[in-house]
């Protein structure tokens, strides 16, 4: 009998399965170095989880097997964090794992919410680049994620931003400063604390010359 399991993945099981199957799934030009990966991990700043099936082998043994993974980057105190990379193996994509994985994720003791980028439709270059980004942005909201009105252009590539609080509601600053939990306030000063938060968390993150020079965050007109 199998069954999906979602646990933290160890630093060592990060940078695996990073050069495993970064390549694969990721373009080139959206994939960090490793040494930048190792680099954040050190700094306390980069973590993962992964969905696993387990699988009896047999009475006395279990196999465990890597459906997805999940990789974040947060500041040092793992207040706020922002969904870096999420991917499937290509066999198991397709079968309803995309939305077990985030609900599973949602309800891990140190999963605080996460900002999500996703690129913006309206910037798409074809109809079928628009409508694939549409589906993106409709299967993070299904699985509990809120639509903010804030864009975000980073590095030549303009995204919609998401928040996916936890499942018990919100925990980290950006949820209680913005009103981004389980009833989303669409109102005009929750969403200014939104962009206030995603500017402190970039800043956090990223030097501010790297941050000004390649990042630019803005408030558009509802």
């Amino acid at each position: 009998m199998m069954e999906q399991i979602c646990r933290a993945l160890q630093p060592d099981e990060i940078t695996s399965v990073y050069e495993v199957w970064g390549n694969s799934h990721f373009p080139e030009d959206e994939l960090k170095p490793l040494s930048s990966i190792k680099a954040l991990l050190e700094q306390k700043q980069y973590s993962g989880y992964g969905l696993f099936s387990q699988e009896s082998e047999t009475e006395d043994e279990e196999g465990e097997s890597l459906l997805g993974y999940a990789f974040l980057l947060h500041d040092k105190e793992k207040k706020k964090m922002l969904l870096d990379y999420y991917a499937f193996l290509e066999e198991h994509r397709n079968k309803g794992y995309g939305s077990i994985f985030l609900q599973n994720m949602r309800v891990m003791e140190d999963f605080p919410g996460c900002y999500l980028e996703c690129e913006d439709p309206d910037t798409a270059d074809s109809p079928e680049e628009y409508t694939l980004r549409k589906r993106r942005i409709g299967f993070y909201q299904r699985n509990g994620a809120y639509l903010s009105r804030v864009r975000a252009r980073l590095f030549g590539v303009t995204y919609r931003m998401l928040w996916l609080p936890p499942a018990s509601g919100f925990a980290c600053t950006a949820g209680r400063t913005s009103g981004l939990n389980t009833d989303m306030d669409e109102s005009l000063e929750a969403q200014e604390f939104f962009l206030q938060d995603l500017t402190d968390f970039y800043l956090s993150v990223f030097p501010h010359p790297v941050f000004k020079q390649n990042m630019k965050i803005w408030l558009a007109e509802a």
